[in-house]
Order: C-alpha cells, then sequence, then structure tokens
C-alpha cells in the first residue's frame, strides 16, 4: 500500500472491526469443493473468516464429522445434524472433476463474497502439499515425492525447484498460504504419520532442505506454515487418531526446536501447532496446541516470532478425544494461537463462531489476545501483497490458472524429482533387472490418491500400466490397501502364471502396512520385488530381499520404479 505504515494500517483496520468481525479473522474454515452452496457463502458473508482450508478429495465433509482427521470413536463429540444447505452427500462418490480454470472461477466467487461483506478483508485460500499422498488438490497440480526422498537426492536446487514448481501452479488458481512446510526431524523411525514428510532426522539437514522449500514456496508468492511446532519427529503415535505424547527434557527436544529458529531468521511467516503433549516443556495435561508456556513462552517470546500461529485441524483426535470441541478452540486462543483450523462444513462452525464471540463477551477470551491474534495474521497478508493497491492474492483470471501447470521447464523440474528420488534399497536375491519375457505378477494396491483421483493421469491400476511400458509379460491383481481374504483368493488363482512377483506395499497413515501377506508371497518360493513408498520399518523387513523405494505413488515415481526394474532407468 502507498501513503501508510504497516503498522497504521493494521491500527486503523483494527480500530474499524466489530467484535464479530475480529472473532471471525481468527477462522480458517473448511470448505471442499467444487460445488458452492449457500451455507458456505452465508458463512463467508456473516463470520467474516481469515481464510478456507480447500481440497478436492472427500466428497462428504459436513455435518459428523471430518473422514480425514477425526477418528469415529471420537465424532459424537462433535456430532451435528445437518441443517439447511449443509452438505449431506453419499459418502464414496467421486467429487465433480474440475479443472485448474473451473476451480479458479469457483475461488474467484468466494473471494469476491468476502470483498463485498461489510467486513471487505480479501480470503487467504490455504491448502496442504507435502508430496505423494499428503495433497489436498489432486488432479489440479502434479504430484510430487515426499521431502524425505528429495532431500535424500543431496540437492538443495531440486527441492527449491520442487516447492516453487508447485507453488506457481496453486498460485495460479488463486491459492495463496500452504499449510506445510514439515519441519519435523523423524527421529524415530516406527514414526507412524511424520516418516518420510520430514527432510531428514538430524536437525541440520531438516534445515538446509526446509530453507530451500521456503524459498521456492515464498518466490512463488505462497506463504509457508512451518509445522508440527514444537516438533512431533520423535513420536510414536498419530495425532490424528488420538493425543501422542513426547516425553523428552528441553535439552533433548533442542533438536526438534533448531529448524524453527533457523527458519523464523529467514522469515518464516506462520507455524502450525502440534497437538501432542510435551510434559517437560508445560505441566499442564494439554496438547501444545493448548498450551502458554509453548506457544507464546517459547514461541513467541523466546524465539521473537512475530508471524502468524495457526493450529492443526482442530477436529483431530489429539483434541478431540480430549476436549469439547468450543472449549478447546477458546483454549487454543487464549494459548496463543492467532488463526483456527476448523476443516469442517457442519453445524459445529456456526456453535464455534458463536461461542467465540460469547467467549470475548464475558472475559474468558480477552479482546485484546483477539486483536493480537488479527495484527499477526493481518501482518502477514499485509507482507504478502493481500492489500497492495493492485492486489497479487486477488482475483485470479482463470484463463492463466493453467500456465504453471503446462510450464515445460516446471514440469521437467518436478519430473527430475520423480526421476532422481526413487532408488532401489536392496537386491540381496540379485534379480534385477528383469528380462522382458520374465512372467511377473503385480499386485497392486489401491492407493487412497489413486482411488480419489482416477483420471487417466492416475488410477488404481496405474502401476500396471507402466509396467507394460516395459513388458507386455505382466499380469495383475487389484488388490485393497490391507490385503483381503478375497484379495488372497485371487492371488493364490494367478500364482502359477508367475515367474516373479511385483508387489506393493505402500505406507498410508489412514490404512496399516500389512507387512506379513508379503511374507506369505515369499514362503511360495517365487522371487519378490516389493515396491514400497516408505524405507522405514514400518513397511520394509529384513526378510524382504529386493526393495524399490519410490517416495511417492504417482505416474512418474511409479514409472520410474518400472523402469528400474526392467534395467532401462
Amino acid at each position: 500500500m502507498t501513503g501508510i505504515t504497516k503498522e497504521d494500517f493494521l491500527l486503523s483496520k483494527s480500530k474499524s472491526m466489530s467484535i464479530e468481525q475480529k472473532v471471525g479473522q481468527c477462522l480458517v474454515l473448511g470448505y471442499v469443493g467444487p460445488l458452492i452452496t449457500p451455507e458456505i457463502l452465508r458463512r463467508i458473508r456473516s463470520y467474516y473468516p481469515a481464510g478456507l482450508r480447500v481440497g478436492l478429495i472427500w466428497r462428504t465433509r459436513n455435518a459428523t464429522h471430518d473422514p480425514g482427521c477425526t477418528p469415529p470413536e471420537y465424532a459424537h463429540r462433535m456430532l451435528r445434524t445437518p441443517k439447511g444447505t449443509t452438505k449431506d452427500f453419499i459418502k464414496d462418490i467421486p467429487l465433480p472433476y474440475c479443472t485448474p480454470a473451473e476451480y479458479c472461477e469457483v475461488l474467484n466467487r468466494l473471494k469476491q463474497e468476502a470483498l463485498n461483506s461489510s467486513l471487505g478483508t480479501p480470503l487467504h485460500i490455504t491448502f496442504d502439499h507435502e508430496g505423494n499422498d499428503n495433497a489436498d488438490l489432486y488432479y489440479c497440480v502434479h504430484q510430487t515425492p515426499h521431502a524425505w526422498g528429495q532431500a535424500g537426492t543431496g540437492d538443495p536446487q531440486l527441492v527449491y525447484d520442487v516447492y516453487n514448481a508447485v507453488g506457481r501452479q496453486y498460485a495460479a488458481m488463486g491459492l495463496s498460504w500452504s499449510h506445510s512446510l514439515v519441519l519435523d526431524v523423524n527421529s524415530n523411525p516406527m514414526n507412524p504419520e511424520i516418516n518420510t514428510r520430514s527432510f531428514g532426522d538430524n536437525p541440520d539437514k531438516v534445515i538446509e532442505f526446509a530453507s530451500q522449500a521456503l524459498k521456492g514456496w515464498t518466490d512463488a508468492g505462497i506463504i509457508a506454515t512451518g509445522k508440527h511446532f514444537p516438533g512431533r519427529g520423535d513420536c510414536d503415535r498419530d495425532a490424528h487418531g488420538g493425543l501422542p505424547v513426547i516425553d523428552l527434557s528441553r535439552k533433548e527436544m533442542e533438536k526438534h526446536l533448531k529448524p524453527y529458529r533457523a527458519l523464523i531468521e529467514q522469515g518464516l511467516p506462520a507455524v502450525m501447532t502440534a497437538h501432542t503433549k510435551y510434559p517437560q516443556l508445560d505441566s499442564a495435561d494439554v496438547p501444545a496446541t493448548l498450551s502458554n508456556p509453548i506457544l507464546t513462552g517459547i514461541l513467541k517470546e523466546e524465539f521473537g516470532f512475530q508471524g502468524a500461529i495457526t493450529t492443526d485441524a482442530m477436529s483431530m483426535g489429539g483434541i478431540i478425544s480430549r476436549f469439547e470441541f468450543v472449549d478447546a478452540c477458546i483454549k487454543a486462543l487464549n494459548a496463543g494461537a492467532d488463526l483456527l483450523l476448523i476443516r469442517d462444513e457442519g453445524q459445529i462452525v456456526d456453535e464455534v463462531f458463536e461461542g467465540l464471540v460469547k467467549a470475548v463477551e464475558d472475559g474468558r477470551l480477552p479482546l485484546e489476545r483477539i486483536e493480537d491474534a488479527n495484527r499477526r495474521s493481518l501482518g502477514v497478508k499485509y507482507d504478502y501483497g493481500f492489500f497492495d493497491d493492485q492486489p497479487v492474492q486477488g482475483i485470479k483470471d482463470p484463463a492463466h490458472a493453467a500456465d504453471a501447470y503446462n510450464d515445460p521447464q516446471l514440469v521437467a523440474n518436478i519430473q527430475n524429482a520423480a526421476e532422481r528420488v526413487v532408488v532401489t534399497l536392496k537386491d540381496e536375491a540379485n534379480i534385477l533387472p528383469l528380462k522382458k519375457d520374465t512372467k511377473v505378477l503385480l499386485l497392486e494396491q489401491v492407493h487412497p490418491m489413486h482411488r480419489w483421483t482416477n483420471s487417466m493421469r492416475l488410477h488404481p491400476s496405474i502401476f500396471w500400466m507402466k509396467m507394460l511400458e516395459q513388458s507386455d509379460n505382466v499380469a495383475q491383481v487389484e488388490c485393497e490397501m490391507t490385503f483381503t481374504e478375497d484379495d488372497r483368493e485371487r492371488i493364490k488363482k494367478r500364482l502359477h502364471e508367475a515367474d516373479v512377483i511385483v508387489m506393493t506395499n505402500y505406507h498410508d497413515r489412514r490404512h496399516v502396512s500389512d507387512k506379513t501377506f508379503v511374507n506369505e508371497m515369499i514362503d511360495t518360493g517365487k522371487p519378490v520385488i516389493v515396491v514400497t513408498n516408505n524405507p522405514f520399518p514400518l513397511t520394509v523387513r529384513d526378510e524382504y530381499k529386493t526393495v524399490i523405494c519410490t517416495y511417492g505413488c504417482d505416474q512418474r515415481t511409479l514409472r520410474q520404479a518400472a523402469k528400474i526394474i526392467y534395467g532401462t532407468a
């Protein structure tokens, strides 16, 4: 902006806002598109949210519970009956496919609704993209390998190129704020949730490659979010399903805090909290998301962080297993969080807004705390051009929404990453490469990313198609992520056809890897090649003699795996 300082602008903005508007600017609401309902438009007009967390994955994230976050056993804590124009769809029916241009038009309409409200403050549109299956938009952007695989190349430039390429694709459609980058130091090889999402098990390595990712996002105009503070790399439990505990001393936690110190010095604009309890950092029986000593004491006061603190999804098991939803939101803001991530489209959104307004009015939530939260989040938007005379984060031209997606250099950068991350972890059986006339039986799991996308670019039999590019002698049995008895019976009927078995053994936090089934195939006496997206003991055992790791389940990494199997890479 011209003619006014940032501080004066933020002060003037705060003075003009009502209590309701100030509360609304602490909310980031869930929106699973591309269908626009009157309910989401009403909430933008009436609740003044700071942003929307978008996605094109689940058909239903509505008045029951978040199927990607809240475990069913905790869903009763936020179960609400659909009302009005709240979504009430049949589950498991794919969402309508949309092009980048069509999705851009959807986002433009939502942004315009915010600009037309009495507050008139631009929405930020938030997404998550860490690579592999951790991405909210599967078919409007190119998929990328996970961070562990990228860092494994030893090439910081590759990491910059990937994050910049992805960021430019999102920015072209009008998205502006990423709920990643992962700063967790994955010190526990049995960590079921973080593992390959991390850049490494050494804080200096995490800093080296996360710094390049931050530059890549920033140069693309994307607001990056470091997560999960103060560090979830030592966990042995997934916070989506309950409250993990990391009982490390402050001295032991320093290796996990180190990446935050470093990237804050480099201008990290936002940090996401961990739904994890740290008894030696805060004696209160609460997760970091609700901890004043951790969020305010360490992050804001000790580290001097001036950006915005956002919670992880408040509907995750780490919160909802222990606390009532609205009360947890009040506690998080009082602890020092500036933005609440409410990944829901049901009645709970109305209850949160009303509950927060009431908490401000009766003094349980000081108005000064809300105003400080607004100053921080609006300050980030100011820095990223939301309030410029010609906003760089405003309404986008749908005609150019796919420009970055189709940019040959950006596509080449992503292709380069996919080719370089795929590695042969071991070939103790000495069976690689296969000859093209070898009869192969491919046991291919239906990964959730393939099921949800289900386009010719990425679908449940995508690995088979990539294997057939190398040889005509590949038969396939399509299997569930956790091999079922039906899968077993179908496989048994086909085993006589095979000289070699190639089988996927994917890791996905929503499913437990069926490692024992690999042993069943080894016991047949036939050579077995295991293709996994995860190198940790979560999916790989000593008795597996030939293992290829892809660090992804997209068409590019699977093509590279097929090339390695046949020696054409």
